[in-house]
């Protein structure tokens, strides 16, 4: 056999072996990435970690990282005011579905248990109101209604203590508490798989008219916004405008593992 071709197969073997090598590398640095992501409890850290395990071909950090960087991945962004079919919208902060509990940090587990204690009457939303407020500075002429629930029982629990701070430090807004009058029972939208595809049931009705009137909707969590829409359509049957909505949270709707890989190479 000729010399040079010997040599050409040898180097092209050693060739195939390096590659071979540099991807097992590649591979554990991924894995170890991903797991050190896994254990820190910091939140930015884990961020940059499940960012170089994406980057290493992890597909398990996938999740992690769009989890830990949610501002990268929607267009609203906590505390900062944006529109929604033409009402001007806020919101805390982000709300995580229980799937993903397991892979995002402490402060946000903390948030998405603070949203749950709301909806079930076990925190007030002072905090929350007031700082969305400030944020969203809406004119003082308003009528501030809460959204209606699956059931009476449920809208009582979840905002009677708030409605009754409203009463005493913004006096300058009318009281929507009481415009509600329910009809019957309906399903949770939360118990929902698919909420795009849910039709809302109508168990309520607004006993007041409304004509004129600039309305603040305050509710506890942002999804698809048909909640809203359907809302806002029956206020504006009763006369009113809804100008303004005030949300506890914002439902973080994953990305497809294209994106998340795309944005982890732009922020390189």
């Amino acid at each position: 056999m000729d010399k040079a071709l010997i040599i050409y197969f040898i180097l092209l073997a050693v060739t195939v072996a390096a590659i071979r090598f540099a991807f097992y590398c590649l591979k554990k640095a991924g894995e170890a990435y991903f797991y050190a992501a896994q254990l820190t409890s910091d939140q930015s850290l884990r961020g940059k970690l499940s960012r170089k395990a994406v980057l290493a071909g992890n597909k398990a950090a996938y999740p992690i990282y769009a989890l830990s960087n949610p501002t990268e991945f929607d267009s609203h962004k906590p505390m900062e005011p944006f529109k929604f079919k033409g009402v001007k919208c806020i919101f805390s902060d982000y709300y995580f579905p229980n799937r993903y509990r397991n892979d995002i940090g402490c402060e946000q587990r903390f948030f998405c248990d603070e949203l749950l204690e709301f909806k079930d009457g076990k925190r007030n939303g002072y905090e929350f109101f007031m700082n969305c407020t400030e944020a969203l500075n809406p004119e003082d002429d308003c009528v501030i209604m809460f959204m209606p629930c699956s059931k009476n029982w449920h809208y009582k629990r979840r905002f009677r203590a708030l409605n009754d701070f409203l009463e005493d430090y913004y006096p300058e807004s009318s009281d929507g508490y009481k415009f509600i009058t329910y009809t019957g029972e309906r399903e949770s939208l939360h118990l929902t798989k698919d909420r795009t595809k849910k039709s809302l049931e109508q168990n309520y009705y607004i006993n007041c008219d409304l004509t004129g009137k600039r309305v603040i909707v305050v509710d506890d969590l942002f999804t698809t916004g048909c909640s809203l829409l359907d809302f806002k359509k029956q206020i504006e049957m009763k006369g009113g405008k809804v100008a303004y909505a005030l949300f506890l949270g914002k439902t973080f709707q994953m990305p497809d593992n294209f994106d998340i890989w795309f944005t982890a190479w732009c922020n390189k």
